[in-house]
Formats: structure tokens, sequence, C-alpha cells
């Protein structure tokens, strides 16, 4: 399955009961908050994608999955796949489903919690996947680290003259 970037593969306020297992790209699970997006997490190949909480309690997802580059992988139903693969199998997949996603959000929150805007610049650059760090436009990433995009661009600006990028 392909989708074009820009795309949503789940959206806020509708049921996910489906997984994306990505294959290539870049794509970004947020939330809007007085008209401005707020990036929770950042997903790319090999990972899974999916409106986490939706999924597990049935209710409509807080959240919207979206693509931020050109995205390809196979999409599943949960329920299919829990039906296909009984046992083990599932289970193992759902536990490595929900470290990954609490993984993910605890490192989020060890970044934001007292920490400087380039203190959280320089934990997300040594925590985050390469292939984030290079690809996701600094709008994204100054969302994701709860500071705006002119803050982002004068940290960034201030390690390149002390030589740390």
């Amino acid at each position: 399955m392909s989708y074009a970037a820009g795309e949503s593969v789940f959206r806020e306020n509708e049921p996910c009961r489906e997984i994306l297992i990505l294959t290539s790209g870049l794509v970004r699970a947020f939330y809007v908050h007085d008209d401005r997006d707020v990036n929770l997490r950042f997903l790319c190949a090999p990972s899974i994608a999916t409106a986490m909480a939706s999924l597990i309690s049935g209710e409509p997802a807080g959240e919207t999955v979206a693509c931020v580059t050109d995205v390809t992988g196979f999409r599943s139903r949960w329920l299919d796949f829990e039906q296909e693969e009984p046992g083990i199998a599932v289970e193992r997949m759902r536990r490595i489903l929900a470290e990954a996603h609490y993984l993910s959000m605890e490192r989020r929150l060890r970044m934001l919690q007292g920490k400087s805007a380039p203190e959280r610049y320089a934990y997300f650059l040594e925590h985050m996947e390469p292939e984030i760090v290079r690809g996701m436009p600094g709008y994204h990433v100054a969302s994701y680290l709860g500071v705006t995009p002119e803050s982002l661009s004068r940290v960034r600006v201030a390690r390149r003259s002390s030589g740390r990028d």
C-alpha cells in the first residue's frame, strides 16, 4: 500500500482498528490544540504505525497519523490479524507494539520535562532514529520539542556555531 506525503493514514475522532507496517517513509502522530498541530511521535521504517489508544480501547482516536513523506507499507485490520495468527504470535506482536509505543512516549516525556530548548534538541538528536533526524521538517521537530520554529532555528544556529553539528 502506498500513501502520498500529507495523506492521513488514521484520523482523529475515528476508531482505529488497523495497523500500518511501514516499509519506507516517515509518519507522525499528532493532535490539534488551539488550531496548532502537536506532534506526539515520529516513525520510520521498519515500525508499526497506528493510533494505539484507539486500537486498544475501540474508542475514537485522539490523534491523527499522517505521512510526512511518501510512505509504503502493509495495512492490516488488527482483528483479521488476531484471527489469522492465533495464540503466542499475536500476543508477542501485541507486546512488541505496546513496548515500542511506551518507549516512544517515555522518550518524549523525558525530553520535555525539565530541559531547555537546546537540551531538548540535543536529546532529540541523540535518541531519535537517524532517518527521522535527517528527514523530518523543522516545524514538525519544533512541535515535537514543544518550542517555536524560531526557537528551534536559534538552537540549530547556536549548535552549528559551536561546532556540535
